[in-house]
């Protein structure tokens, strides 16, 4: 007994950690990029201080002129480094802030809140205690040196002497860093700016407007916007605002959005035409198609990180970073306000700014660190942004006239990108040593903390004792510890709280995730608990149409429940859970903390209880709510209620063969990839089929995984009888089924072909061996059933309630509908769903909210009790 206690469900292969592995190449890059930049600024110090250090000067000072007609544009090579490369440059950052806005970190504010309120007070206090050191002087005006952080240095760095998983504090850093490039970009256009030439400006202005405006006529390929990018350039240039803006404004300008399912799957159509027949048309046709499903700013960041990372940045270096280290030179920096207040602004200034942003934005609870992430390791990150090499370099281009001054100032920028590395780099290791004893290399605190918006807890607000469990629902030792958790429920009363977290250990569950999606889906319809208690009490029954049922019986709407479920849209907070396991130190499932410490050793009652009593209760939390309605059926597919159905036809009815495809529905009607095909030929047989023929028909004891190569298929209910519908239409590489192909039901629905067609056919046992051959096929067809389940739930439904979820009356005709057990579904229309279009379509008003609509086409508006009762009975 003793043993069984002890053991835990341990990851297979690299375990939980293993996702972590593309980060650590991505980091080598960044690594490697910091290590090029880095050699570019030896080699330029080399260079300036060697015997042939005068050719250094001669050499960017090299003018080099563009003529057309009678215009010129003159400048020497280091400014059209400066002024025309390093556009690029900000033209990448530009790229990089819209992704973040639109798809990235700073879509949810408030998790980018920490970051952005200490990139505000990282620009302001460097810039402060620059001024310190200079006020007076007319080099204050050069505060904007000592503002930003090298963003590329930065990670290369934390790279190198970070800690040994730097995953969130890079999150952290790479947010803060996005924050802390816009407020640089602005400070460069509002106070280095010189005389502003309004003519010019505007003619930038209409450039960019026409570039706008390519968009909305269709134009998407480069050359357009490269004749229109080079024309702004010239007109910003010449109109006084430094150029490199315009690349920023580009950027931004330019669209970001996540890749759209209809350009993906035209991208396939197209591809596959290529592989069937290989000819330039074709050809062209595939690589635009692939091209337009991905948006501009992610095809132009790919394309041009490379170049700025590699080329550009370093160029850069190459070209400003040539100080003249002689004696005189460096005993003048040595005592210069300017070297001073650049060194103090950058490593001192931007050390406390970000600290003290994050400080007042967690205790305004604006927001909270990141998962995992110590003060210490927070100081560490800090301390390496006061690398402000590429943009201070900049800057001093900018706001210096006099070279003197703007080489103290980039001695200032050299040195105190050294001590900032070696500050970062001793914080790092001070708070390796500060890890709690024994611990060794695991984190024993619980992080993040339990949060009563998130969390899923059961018991008092006022308890002393915190139990949290990290569990995962196939693990038999975590359905185990279920009787545990209920003994010390019962033995400590109001006194405990316990907290339930995910870590689906999907390499050696393989139902895990799902399951613990499906808690999750049941936590947004108020039943986490009780879809908790029946996934641990079935744990041998995970399969998705199992998962429906425990639904049904905890008084979920099925429908809704597999409409999330096959959607994935709980992934996320699942992950979430993940995440927080990896930087709490947990290994395996179960793994328990008590009052926010790892519990270490047996987990039987006496041990927990044990610790439990050893520990002291910190937080309050708010009990689990209930409202004691209880379980009901899953609603069946076949015979609706009130509805006798007449016997089929011999014949079948007429099936129009020219039906348009059935648009897909959220992932319900993928279509499978030529890999994917050619795998289910390899285990099943291929068929030829005429118009006419039946792949299953209703009725049938079961039926196989049919996969449509070409032609149409329809799926089609009460086919022959008076009443039938056509459900959908298929064409090439769609598959057909429904949750219904494991469950060895008769089937509801017949598949009828309507042109000739050949179509894979592959059994229950065919099927395991191509799901076994290719898990991510396994996981998008269970997806796409759930879906589908989701639509015939809504199609056979007694009665669709309409209306918003926070409203009473939709409440009210929900509960109507549980009570009296009939088969509804809610469609919520704060959830998603186009309300307008809903409305319309249902010819009724937000006045007429809530409404009950009868399969028949009935409407009631916002109706009472005894209206819909009286409904119910006319049915019947």
């Amino acid at each position: 007994m003793s043993t069984s206690v002890t053991q835990q469900s341990r990851p297979g292969g690299w375990g939980l950690l293993a996702r972590v592995a593309p980060l650590q190449q991505r980091l080598r890059t960044e690594a490697g990029g910091a290590g090029l930049l880095l050699a570019a600024t030896v080699a330029a110090l080399l260079w300036a201080n060697s015997p042939w250090g005068g050719s250094y000067e001669t050499f960017w000072h090299t003018e080099f002129a563009v003529r057309l007609a009678g215009a010129e544009l003159a400048l020497d090579l280091q400014h059209w480094v400066n002024d025309g490369l390093m556009v690029f440059f900000f033209f990448v950052v530009g790229l990089e802030i819209k992704r973040e806005l639109v798809m990235g970190e700073l879509t949810d504010r408030r998790r980018a809140a920490v970051p952005a309120l200490a990139a505000i007070t990282g620009l302001a206090v460097p810039a402060l205690v620059y001024v310190a050191f200079t006020l007076g002087d007319e080099a204050a005006a050069a505060w904007g040196v000592v503002i930003s952080t090298d963003t590329a240095f930065l990670l290369g760095v934390l790279a190198l002497v970070g800690p040994a998983c730097p995953a969130h504090l890079r999150l952290f850093l790479l947010t803060l860093a996005i924050a802390d490039d816009v407020g640089a970009l602005t400070v460069i256009a509002l106070f280095y700016t010189d005389d502003l030439a309004v003519g010019p400006l505007l003619l930038a202005v209409l450039g960019l407007a026409l570039m706008i405006g390519l968009r909305y006529l269709d134009v998407w390929r480069g050359p357009a916007y490269l004749v229109l990018g080079l024309a702004v350039w010239v007109a910003t240039y010449l109109s006084g605002v430094h150029p490199t803006l315009a690349g920023v404004v580009i950027a931004l300008s330019t669209p970001a959005y996540p890749a759209r399912r209809e350009e993906v799957a035209v991208a396939a159509r197209l591809t596959r035409a290529y592989q069937q027949s290989p000819n330039p048309v074709f050809a062209r046709a595939a690589r635009l198609s692939i091209d337009r499903s991905v948006s501009a700013s992610e095809r132009l960041q790919q394309l041009w990180q490379p170049w700025t990372s590699f080329v550009i940045v370093p160029v850069f270096a190459l070209a400003n970073a040539g100080v003249p280290l002689t004696g005189e030179t460096l005993r003048t920096a040595a005592t210069s306000p300017v070297t001073l207040g650049v060194v103090a602004g950058l490593v001192l200034g931007k050390l406390v700014g970000i600290l003290l942003g994050t400080g007042f934005a967690v205790r305004l609870r604006l927001g909270e660190l990141a998962p995992g992430l110590t003060w210490l390791q927070l100081a560490g990150g800090a301390a390496l942004s006061g690398i402000g090499f590429t943009i201070s370099l900049f800057i001093v281009d900018l706001a210096f006239d006099d070279e003197a001054r703007a080489d103290q100032a980039r001695v200032g920028v050299l040195v105190a990108s050294v001590l900032a590395a070696l500050l970062g780099w001793a914080l790092f290791r001070l708070a390796d040593r500060r890890r709690p004893p024994g611990a060794g290399a695991r984190p024993v605190l619980l992080d993040p903390p339990v949060d009563v918006a998130r969390d899923h807890v059961r018991g008092p607000a006022d308890a002393p004792l915190t139990l949290v469990e990290y569990g995962d629902f196939e693990c038999p030792f975590c359905g185990r510890a279920t009787g545990t958790v209920e003994e010390l429920r019962e033995r400590f009363g109001d006194r405990l709280r316990y907290v339930f977290r995910h870590v689906p250990l999907v390499d050696v569950h393989p139902h895990a995730r799902l399951a613990a999606e499906a808690a999750e889906a049941a936590a947004a319809q108020g039943r986490f608990w009780e879809m908790h208690d029946r996934l641990f009490a079935g744990q041998d029954r995970l399969m998705p149409a199992d998962l429906l049922e425990h639904a049904a019986a905890a008084g979920l709407d099925v429908s809704r429940f597999a409409r999330d479920l096959g959607s994935s849209r709980f992934a996320r907070r699942v992950e979430e859970d993940v995440e927080s396991a990896e930087v709490s130190g947990v290994t395996g499932t179960p793994t328990f903390f008590v009052n926010g410490r790892r519990h270490t050793g047996p987990f039987d009652t006496g041990s927990l209880a044990a610790a439990l009593l050893a520990a002291g209760g910190e937080e309050g939390l708010p009990p689990s709510g209930d409202d004691g309605l209880t379980g009901l059926v899953l609603p069946a597919l076949g015979q609706r209620r009130g509805e006798p159905r007449p016997e089929a036809v011999d014949a079948p009815a007429d099936v129009p063969a020219d039906l348009p495809e059935t648009p897909d529905r959220d992932g319900a009607f993928p279509r499978l990839t030529d890999e994917q095909v050619a795998l289910v030929e390899r285990f099943g047989t291929r068929l030829q089929c005429a118009p006419g023929d039946t792949l299953f028909r209703e009725g049938d004891a079961g039926y196989a995984f049919h996969v449509v190569v070409s032609g149409t298929v329809a799926v089609v209910e009460d086919l022959g009888r008076a009443d039938q519908r056509v459900i959908s239409v298929h064409g090439g590489h769609r598959f057909l089924g429904e949750l219904d192909l494991f469950s060895g039901q008769p089937v509801s629905l017949t598949a009828l072909v309507l042109r000739p067609a050949e179509v894979l056919r592959a059994d229950r046992g065919q099927l395991h061996q191509v799901f076994t051959a290719d898990p991510a096929l396994k996981e998008l067809v269970l997806r796409a059933f759930l879906l589908r389940r989701s639509i015939l739930l809504e199609l056979a439904a007694d009665l669709r309630i309409v209306g918003r979820g926070g409203s009473p009356d939709s409440r009210r005709l929900q509960e109507l509908a549980r009570s009296r057990r009939l088969s509804a579904g809610f469609v919520d229309l704060d959830d998603g769903a186009d309300g307008a279009a809903v409305l319309a379509e249902l010819g009724v008003t937000e006045d007429d909210l809530p409404v009950v609509v009868w399969r028949r086409g009935e409407v009631l508006r916002n109706p009472t009790d005894d209206e819909v009762m009286a409904a119910v009975e006319a049915l019947d």
